[in-house]
């Protein structure tokens, strides 16, 4: 039986939110299995401890004795400097200067070294959804349980936020420019965007105030860049110039005006969460959400997306599950579903080539 890749997304289901600490992070949580929580509650409150760095005055001036760096000295022990603030050198205007690279205090001064202690980060921790606590795990996390649309990308920048979802201009990202109308109107809102991110665009993001952005994709020479700026960047499709598909646009869509949650997790080796969206939607009468099912094996009618060229991107019914493997125009035989993408064709495409959504 093969399990397919799958990622959630519907319009109503029961979501599973885990609000955790940060790796390292010292905090309490603040709320009790059985409680309510609205959107903006803090559930988890910690801080992570302060770290020090040592910097090498006397190899960066290439002074012979440590004596010889007092006299560059600008700070001295006690000192509370901010980041880029000059630490040491001749003249603190000009020439060559040795700068604190984070805030912090001058813990010491000895042997030629600069011992910088950075100051301790607070982190707060909202619940994102509108639900029930169902699990407490003392010190780290809590987990809720929400009812409402769940959108699961593919990558995210490691940021999260919480704002109103507004369209993109019909001009795009690149036409929000400072001093204009437009400027106003998205600022401080999560932007939806059914084309890819380019350069221009992420320049133009970052210099205005926005809560986030959700796109299909970007080349993969922006990682470095996206990763940089203070807002949530999640990606629906991937990497390179890849459209949004139509269905996932249209669900977006009518929830414009709306409070979301964009968690844009950063995926890794040790972790098994997406990049995720969440939108609290009031039930109504006769609706009843299903709850997310981990174990889905592939079945005729089920709705899956082609994760591979040429039809990466599309998505469509299953129509036939042919038990033994199918002969490719490749060349290549092997297991294959019948497939009635929504573009009309209906073809036989690799099972290791679809994705499971729902």
């Amino acid at each position: 039986m093969l399990y397919p890749e799958q990622r959630y997304i519907s319009e109503l289901t029961i979501i599973h939110r885990e609000c955790r600490l940060p790796e390292g992070a010292v905090g309490t949580i603040n709320v009790t299995e059985g409680k309510r929580v609205e959107i903006r509650d803090v559930v988890a409150h910690g801080v992570i401890p302060s770290r020090f760095i040592i910097i090498n005055a006397m190899q960066f001036f290439k002074l012979r004795k440590p004596e010889a760096l007092t006299p560059l000295l600008q700070v001295e022990e006690g000192d509370v400097v901010d980041e880029n603030q000059v630490l040491a050198g001749k003249d603190p205007k000009r020439g060559k200067r040795l700068f604190a690279e984070t805030r912090g205090m001058i813990a010491q001064i000895a042997d030629g070294r600069i011992i910088l202690q950075a100051m301790p980060e607070e982190v707060n921790i909202e619940a994102g959804v509108r639900g029930r606590v169902i699990a407490v795990e003392a010190g780290r996390s809590a987990l809720i349980e929400a009812v409402g649309a769940q959108i699961q990308g593919v990558w995210g920048n490691g940021k999260l936020s919480i704002a109103s979802l507004r369209i993109e201009p019909e001009a795009g990202l690149e036409a929000i420019v400072g001093g204009s109308s437009l400027e106003t109107r998205y600022m401080g809102s999560i932007l939806l965007t059914r084309r890819a991110i380019t350069p221009q665009a992420l320049r133009i993001l970052t210099d205005q105030n926005v809560a986030g952005v959700i796109a299909p994709s970007m080349d993969a020479h922006l990682i470095p860049y996206a990763l940089k700026v203070d807002f949530p960047i999640l990606l629906t499709e991937g990497f390179g110039n890849l459209r949004m598909t139509s269905a996932l646009y249209q669900m977006l869509v009518q929830f414009e005006g709306i409070p979301i949650t964009i968690d844009a997790f950063s995926d890794n080796r040790w972790s098994n969460r997406r990049p995720e969206v969440i939108i609290n939607v009031k039930m109504r009468e006769g609706q009843n959400p299903a709850r997310p099912n981990v174990n889905l094996a592939f079945r005729v009618g089920m709705t899956v997306k082609v994760t591979r060229a040429p039809y990466e991107g599309q998505t469509g019914k299953i129509v036939e599950l042919p038990p033994a493997p199918v002969l490719l125009d490749n060349g290549l035989r092997i297991l294959c579903a019948r497939v009635e993408l929504t573009i009309g064709e209906t073809l036989y495409i690799p099972r290791a080539n679809l994705e499971v959504l729902g």
